[in-house]
């Protein structure tokens, strides 16, 4: 019996630029910082940015470059002090709060990151504007995260109508979790929109198989993996595809390998599924 797959990749939100953000949305970029002619090294480049930030205590663009500059190397605690000391020198800088939210949508902090967005909002409407297009975007995705879709919503109506492709990766994922009518043209639109995001191509993968096309399916999941090889969501999605759609176990078993080589978490219990015992040490308190 075919089973819709759960395991959807959610696209987040990540500063690209010390004046404001860009879909498509990927983990890894902050390859786009400029780097100082003498920091050739991401420890020199570092090292630099945090002189910078102590010569200049007013600015809140150095410290977030630190912190962006440490997410990039998966020194999340790091990368987070950064980030909240970027937001006590200028609480709405927006690379800041955005990269924060990011680290806690990635750690599971979703009651913390809606705070956080909304007392931004709350600044925000107090001097008469809306919170950022993108900001709105993250907060929607925190929502859906908590299980309030119909907060998810409200937070994605409020992006204004010019600013709707900042928002459109979000709109997808949002509708594909619900099972809203929209949601494979939705996915269509923000693969075609942003081609070298591996979240986009993931999700549209996700939406295609929802409608049976495994076919679609897979070329959508492999264009991902192609764009982001580190990206654990397309391959337990092409497990879920050779399991359920293909049954095709020997296969269903190569790719959730190659998954969980890349991640701890198992939203389908293909582990017991596929008798695939779990990783030692990652039975319990798995990564969110």
């Amino acid at each position: 019996m075919k089973r819709s797959p759960i395991a959807i990749v959610t696209v987040v939100l990540l500063a690209t630029s010390g004046c404001g953000m860009s879909l498509p949305l990927r983990h890894a970029r902050v390859a786009t910082l400029p780097a100082p002619p003498h920091a050739t090294s991401l420890a020199e480049q570092i090292a630099d940015a945090r002189a910078h930030a102590a010569q200049a205590p007013g600015e809140a663009y150095w410290p977030w470059r630190a912190a962006a500059l440490y997410a990039g190397a998966d020194s999340i605690a790091a990368a987070e002090s950064m980030a909240r000391r970027a937001l006590a020198r200028d609480p709405e800088y927006v690379p800041a709060l955005s990269l924060l939210s990011k680290l806690e949508y990635d750690t599971g902090r979703h009651d913390e990151a809606v705070q956080l967005l909304e007392a931004a909002r709350a600044r925000a409407r107090a001097s008469s504007r809306e919170l950022e297009p993108e900001l709105l975007a993250g907060l929607a995705l925190h929502y859906q995260a908590l299980g309030r879709a119909d907060l998810a919503r409200q937070a994605l109506a409020a992006v204004p109508d010019d600013a709707h492709d900042l928002s459109g990766s979000a709109a997808a994922v949002i509708a594909l979790r619900n099972g809203d009518a929209p949601a494979a043209e939705l996915a269509r639109a923000a693969a075609h929109d942003h081609p070298k995001s591996a979240a986009c191509q993931n999700n549209y993968g996700v939406a295609r198989l929802k409608v049976g096309d495994a076919t679609g399916a897979r070329k959508a999941f492999m264009k991902a993996i192609e764009l982001d090889p580190a990206r654990p969501g397309p391959y337990y999605n092409l497990a879920i595809l050779e399991k359920y759609y293909a049954l095709d176990d020997e296969a269903a078993a190569k790719w959730f390998a190659r998954f969980r080589e890349r991640s701890s978490d198992d939203p389908d219990g293909l582990a017991q599924t596929l008798g695939k015992p779990e990783p030692k040490g990652l039975a319990e308190g798995r990564e969110p």
